[in-house]
């Protein structure tokens, strides 16, 4: 699919403190998914910060171009692998997180760290093609999504029966509020994520819980990998934090009772989808090969040890906040 260009506008200064931007990596190309474009990323020069953000960036009425081939659309094809890589990723997979002791982690981190939690109404803010939402339903909870995507709201809504709120989550109106609001890789997304955080402060019942991944720009993978890091992933990646600046976020928002820590859990996906041969690279759509693979296991090994001694390294920051 042949994609037009984006229309950008300029964003040179830090979202959070309002400090100027110092040019951290240049001209850098949509790998994934194949938008147009050369995107360049900023981090804070504010000695007390640490947020990253794209400048330019695209422009709100802009930013759906670069989701026309995203792998929330049932029909995107933009990770193609043979069956050899699949089943030699399959193995590979499970060998890691069997002698990492992972299992236990990676069951948590799927239902978003709410398996201790009774079920109750539940929300999920950016709810893409709804698997998510599918298995936190069949852990008793009552569950609803939102998504600004047209066709991944329809995919969740006709082929999983699951309710969506189609639009911006700031004109998402309820006469009974959630118990639980959850967001996994989502305000990264967003132009304005202290008003989104703040929508869901409002959906919140009192006590209610807020819980969000989002990728950590203080990870081992960004200090390895930089600029090929899978976690910047322009021009759809418009902020980056780190536990500290999320945590901010989240206060500036009203959230309460903070608690943040970050996991490597996910470590294997992003070594296999980072630093990816040019070579490999069409149009936007990934062929993944069995060296890609090898690197997502020893990356994941890597990241698994590092963190045991750095617990600020892991690939996603995961922040859980109350509403009081």
């Amino acid at each position: 699919m042949r994609q037009t260009l984006i229309g950008a506008e300029a964003n040179p200064d830090c979202y959070l403190c309002g400090k100027p931007g110092e040019i951290l990596y240049r001209n850098r190309a949509d790998y994934l998914f194949g938008t147009p474009g050369e995107w360049s990323f900023k981090v804070c020069s504010g000695d007390d910060c640490g947020l990253v953000w794209l400048d330019p960036r695209p422009m709100v009425s802009e930013i759906g171009k670069a989701y026309q081939n995203y792998y929330t659309h049932e029909e995107s094809d933009h990770m193609r692998q043979t069956p050899v890589v699949t089943i030699m990723r399959a193995v590979l997979h499970s060998m890691s997180t069997h002698l990492l002791g992972l299992r236990k982690e990676r069951r948590r981190y799927k239902c978003m760290y709410l398996d201790q939690i009774s079920p109750g109404r539940l929300l999920e803010v950016g709810c893409g093609n709804g698997r998510r939402l599918a298995r936190m339903q069949a852990l008793g909870w009552d569950v609803m999504g939102q998504e600004v995507d047209p066709v991944a709201a329809s995919y969740v809504s006709e082929k999983r029966g699951i309710p969506v709120h189609l639009g911006m989550l700031q004109t998402l109106d309820v006469t009974e509020r959630y118990d639980a609001v959850i967001l996994s890789h989502v305000i990264e997304h967003v132009h304005d994520p202290l008003s989104l955080l703040e929508s869901c402060y409002r959906l919140l019942k009192k006590n209610g819980l807020l819980v969000i991944l989002t990728p950590n720009i203080a990870s081992y993978g960004h200090q390895k990998f930089g600029a090929g890091w899978r976690g910047l992933e322009p021009p759809r990646h418009l902020y980056l934090f780190n536990r500290k600046t999320l945590s901010w976020c989240a206060q500036k928002a009203g959230f309460s009772s903070l608690h943040s820590w970050t996991t490597s859990v996910g470590a294997f996906g992003i070594g296999q989808a980072s630093l990816s041969c040019v070579s490999s690279i069409k149009e936007g759509h990934h062929f993944i090969t069995t060296r890609d693979v090898w690197r997502g296991f020893w990356f994941q090994l890597a990241a698994r040890i590092i963190l045991l001694f750095n617990k600020d390294s892991g690939e996603e920051c995961v922040l859980m906040a109350t509403r009081k």
